[in-house]
């Protein structure tokens, strides 16, 4: 067996395993491996020129703490039936970490078909991810749409064609209301609005209203995705994004009556409400994170279940929030992680005692806790892609 980057010759035989193990629109797939899969993105391990198991590396852009950095979609990691339960998925997982390190990309994420597999391996929580239940009559027969009162107030929604244009820019505001998430480029929009008009998907903008009954002709600020129908019957808000920074990101809406609203979280069978994030290279992590502009040091020790080369004990020394990273040779560390808890540190989505409590992260020195804290601050952190 060898394990290596796709020919142009086997992106074939890619569809062919993908088509096997997932379903996906043919209409999609014929898009998205002429155009999102290319053969370098791709890795697989062959037997005499046999695909047996596959994944896809799809380049992306992602915010951590508010920076932006190059990073890695892992996608479809399938195998073929009658080879599974042989370890080949792990296998191929380790081969693209260190692929992906090998490449300068420090940190790479997925959505999991199952959160303890992924997690055992050194994956941590890094971004919310979910979609939410709208009531029946959110869709009516005169091309109104209903969202929570907090919204109605503001906007008159109308049904849109599947155009980036006008949601290119919604988005980018609304990003910057989260401290972590995916940066959409061009492709990542075609993609997205594919993927969601195949599935029926509906696109719904909203402008602002001024006065009763009189709404302005302005650009459009805020955008619904919604899946009309779902497997409980009723609609499902795939995402919604708006510039207004007076409504308070995420699930809740604040009206002007003074009430709050909530949206009632789902996700669809199959899917998780949690993306996963993955260390690469331990090092090259802690380097590249921004922190706050203090000055401390300790040592940490981390255990990578996947890749040894991560083992170790690191100094991470702060001078006025600038990181000095060294390897140390032996010594007492003033906490130990794994890998995964790491990665939940560095992105903000995990909490210092909560991994305590969970047995992922020991402190050993004196008041450390409170340190990590300050220096690892928590994070909202949200991403919204299939593919």
């Amino acid at each position: 067996m060898e394990i290596r980057p796709f020919s142009a010759e086997e992106m074939g035989q890619a569809r062919v395993l993908w088509e096997t193990c997932f379903q996906d629109h043919p209409t999609f797939l014929d898009w998205y491996f002429q155009t999102r899969f290319q053969p370098r993105d791709g890795l697989g391990i062959f037997l005499d020129s046999r695909l047996l198991s596959a994944v896809h590396l799809s380049p992306r852009k992602i915010k951590l703490r508010n920076r932006v950095y190059s990073s890695a979609y892992l996608l479809a990691l399938a195998t073929t039936p009658s080879f599974r339960h042989l370890g080949l998925a792990r296998t191929l997982l380790t081969y693209a970490l260190r692929h992906l390190a090998a490449n300068q990309i420090f940190f790479t994420f997925l959505l999991p078909f199952n959160i303890e597999f992924y997690t055992r391996l050194g994956w941590g929580a890094w971004a919310d991810h979910r979609l939410f239940v709208l009531p029946a009559t959110s869709i009516k027969a005169n091309n109104q749409f209903r969202l929570p009162p907090a919204l109605e107030e503001r906007y008159q929604f109308e049904q849109a064609k599947p155009d980036p244009q006008p949601l290119a820019g919604i988005y980018q505001h609304y990003l910057a209301t989260w401290d972590g998430g995916l940066v959409r480029e061009k492709e990542d929009w075609t993609c997205l609005l594919l993927d969601h008009t195949l599935d029926g998907g509906q696109i719904w903008l909203g402008t602002p209203q001024v006065g009763t009954g009189t709404y302005q002709t302005s650009k459009p600020q805020v955008y619904a995705l919604v899946l009309p129908t779902s497997p409980l019957g009723r609609p499902l808000l795939r995402e919604l994004a708006w510039i207004d920074q007076s409504l308070l990101p995420g699930t809740v809406f604040g009206g002007t009556d003074g009430k709050v609203y909530h949206l009632t979280p789902y996700h669809l069978p199959e899917t998780q409400p949690v993306y996963l994030g993955r260390i690469t290279s331990v090092r090259s992590a802690l380097e590249a994170l921004t922190y706050p502009p203090l000055t401390a040091q300790w040592t940490m020790a981390v255990a990578d279940p996947l890749l040894p080369e991560n083992n170790g004990l690191y100094q991470l020394k702060l001078t006025n929030g600038q990181p000095k990273v060294t390897l140390k040779n032996g010594g007492k560390p003033d906490l130990s992680c794994s890998v995964g808890a790491l990665a939940g540190l560095l992105t903000g989505q995990a909490r210092p005692q909560a991994l305590i409590e969970s047995g992922a992260l020991t402190v050993y020195g004196k008041n450390l806790g409170a340190l990590l804290d300050t220096v690892f601050p928590p994070t909202r952190n949200f991403v919204n892609e299939y593919f």
